[in-house]
């Protein structure tokens, strides 16, 4: 029973992808689904273009994934958005969502809870970018500082597998523009989810250079404090590094949506969604 959302959010996903658009294509999906498999945790990031993304992007997955708590993806999710009373907040957390407090930075239990997971070998995914971008869809937003912190939170014998996830085609589904019935997904699309390899070569220098200056990582004496306050009680430079790290991340994402790799995947026939398989 635990697994009974998760496994309900896959079907309905599979249904949408199967069901709701003209043409889907994946690629990629071989390689993650190694990964998944590994004795390590995985870090999934991905561009967010609508309401949709989550999680309709994951019905390309075999559905056998949702019933097992480790292959299948926690993610964050807003206080103010999806916990607002007892049943949003039953039904979020039994569908592997942690709450996050909005404006409360990025000293909280849900950015600890989400590097427990990877150390403990799960999954959780993240859009870094935190909110929906319609507008230029080539070039994100400037990453939230959260993604450094969670990977700096994590082992480093254990280091979880970063893979890159680019999306298209969810913008149409649900255009921010759209009218009457605004909330109802358009059907007829054509969706594109592109997997790209680990970016953990990328991001390994960063890593190395901040777990030689922090063994541990650093953390203020008490959570809850004013943003401004946890910024300036911090070491000298950990800003700088984290900046640059969600930056290199950033940069590896935008590289897998613009290096040509999604034009040829347009042009490849689409793809057949099973149940347990992809054709």
């Amino acid at each position: 029973m635990s697994m009974l959302i998760p496994t309900a959010a896959g079907a309905v996903s599979k249904v949408f992808l199967k069901q709701w658009c003209n043409e889907v294509r994946v690629t990629g999906l071989p390689t993650f689904l190694d990964k998944l498999n590994s004795d390590r945790g995985v870090l999934t990031i991905a561009n967010h273009i609508s309401v949709v993304d989550e999680p309709f992007m994951w019905g390309c997955l075999p559905i056998s994934l949702f019933m097992d708590t480790r292959t299948t993806r926690w993610t964050l999710g807003a206080s103010d958005m999806m916990f607002t009373g007892k049943w949003d907040s039953w039904f979020f957390s039994r569908g592997q969502v942690m709450e996050t407090l909005r404006g409360k930075g990025i000293y909280q239990k849900a950015i600890d809870r989400a590097a427990k997971k990877l150390n403990d070998g799960q999954w959780v995914h993240v859009f870094p970018e935190g909110m929906i971008k319609q507008d230029t869809l080539n070039e994100l937003r400037r990453f939230k500082w959260g993604i450094s912190r969670l990977l700096f939170e994590t082992d480093p014998e254990r280091m979880p597998h970063v893979v890159p996830v680019w999306i298209k085609g969810f913008q149409e589904v649900m255009d921010e523009r759209r009218g009457w019935p605004r909330m109802l997904p358009r059907p007829g699309k054509n969706v594109s989810i592109m997997f790209g390899n680990s970016i953990n070569s990328a991001i390994d220098p960063l890593m190395a250079k901040y777990r030689t200056i922090f063994p541990n990582p650093w953390r203020p004496a008490t959570y809850g404090n004013d943003v401004k306050e946890d910024l300036r009680v911090e070491p000298e430079g950990l800003a700088a590094m984290r900046s640059e790290l969600a930056a290199r991340i950033r940069d590896e994402l935008m590289k897998l949506g613009n290096d040509g790799r999604l034009e040829k995947m347009l042009e490849q026939k689409p793809n057949r969604i099973r149940w347990n398989r992809l054709e």
